[in-house]
C-alpha cells in the first residue's frame, strides 16, 4: 500500500501538468490537387479537392500557455497544384491560418488550418 504522502505528491505533480498539442493542416478548397512540399523535413503531401491534410506536428510540453502562432515557422513551404500552379497565399502570415484550441486544459490541441482557394492560385 502506497502511502498518502506519495499519492498527495503525485497529484500535485500531475495537476501541474498542461501539454499543449500543436497540429497544422493544408485544406484543399480548390477543383485541383495540391502538392504540398515541406522541404525541412522532405515530406510530401498530394492533397485532392475537399480533401485536409495534417502536415506537421508537435508537442509543446507542461506549459500554461494558452495557443501557439499557426503561421508556417519552417525554411519553406511549397504549395502547388498538379499542374505546377503557385499558391499566392502565404502560410508565413498568421492572419492566413485559423486556429481552434480544444481539449481538457491538460491535454489541449491546438489545430491550425490553411484553406487554399481556387482564388489563391
Amino acid at each position: 500500500m502506497r502511502s498518502p504522502w506519495f499519492i498527495l505528491i503525485f497529484l500535485v505533480l500531475t495537476s501541474c501538468y498542461h501539454d499543449l498539442r500543436h497540429e497544422k493542416y493544408v485544406n484543399n478548397a480548390t477543383y485541383d490537387t495540391l502538392i504540398v512540399i515541406n522541404p525541412d523535413l522532405e515530406n510530401v503531401y498530394t492533397i485532392y479537392p475537399g480533401q485536409e491534410v495534417l502536415i506537421y506536428t508537435f508537442e509543446i510540453l507542461d506549459t500554461k500557455q494558452e495557443q501557439d502562432e499557426c503561421r508556417w515557422l519552417g525554411d519553406s513551404l511549397s504549395i502547388r497544384t498538379i499542374k505546377d500552379s503557385i499558391c499566392k497565399k502565404s502560410p508565413y502570415l498568421e492572419e492566413n491560418w485559423t486556429t481552434v484550441v480544444s481539449g481538457p486544459e491538460k491535454e489541449r490541441i491546438q489545430k491550425c488550418t490553411f484553406t487554399v482557394l481556387n482564388a489563391d492560385i
